[in-house]
């Protein structure tokens, strides 16, 4: 409680200074960035933008803003293959000492799923590599969507955990190219190709 009302405290005695001295406050518009691994971030603040370097972690707008000016910032481009969010954003100058957003990334995800047919017996367990979550599926499902989601760039890889009772479930080819329907790397859209086969011997 005490350090919030200092900091707006310390704003007033600076622009007061300031204008004792016959100039005018005016502030950097600037914060922190995490998880920047792409390029092509474009930030905005009305028509001021500034497009952080892959890596970033500090951002800072060309044009500075006087006391008392409302600012805005907005993710006006996403970086390839990501997502980005705003905290801290939106404020007027003077409030605080400096103006300190926060903006946060994170590579694109979409779920994995697919087709199932001839499963006639519950039991079925599907997984996608060794750490993501299994998914149980009930007889005559004839659709699945994995539970965990994967980043775009990053490989798939479904396979049959566990068979149902008396049957044999396998992850089928595509005949066009005879690779597994199960393998692949995530794009920009969701995966609904893996196609699942049950037989009873």
């Amino acid at each position: 409680m005490k350090s919030s009302c200092l900091r707006p405290l310390a704003a007033l005695l600076l622009t007061v200074g300031l204008a004792a001295c016959g100039g005018k406050a005016s502030y950097d518009v600037s914060g922190t960035i995490s998880g920047l691994s792409n390029a092509g971030l474009v930030l905005a603040n009305g028509s001021d933008t500034v497009s952080p370097a892959v890596g970033a972690t500090t951002f800072t707008f060309p044009k500075r803003i006087d006391y008392g000016t409302n600012y805005t910032i907005t993710v006006k481009t996403p970086p390839a293959h990501m997502n980005c969010s705003v905290s801290g954003g939106t404020g007027s100058a003077g409030l605080y000492v400096s103006i300190e957003a926060f903006v946060s990334c994170q590579q694109n995800a979409y779920t994995v799923g697919g087709t199932i047919t001839g499963q006639t017996v519950d039991g079925l367990v599907l997984g996608n590599g060794s750490t993501a979550t299994q998914l149980t599926v009930a007889k005559a499902t004839a659709t699945f969507v994995m539970p965990d989601s994967v980043a775009d760039g990053n490989s798939y890889g479904i396979s049959v955990i566990t068979n149902p009772v008396g049957q044999t479930c396998t992850v089928a080819t595509n005949p066009t190219t005879g690779l597994s329907t199960g393998v692949g790397i995530m794009g920009e859209a969701k995966v609904e190709s893996v196609r699942i086969v049950c037989t009873t011997p």
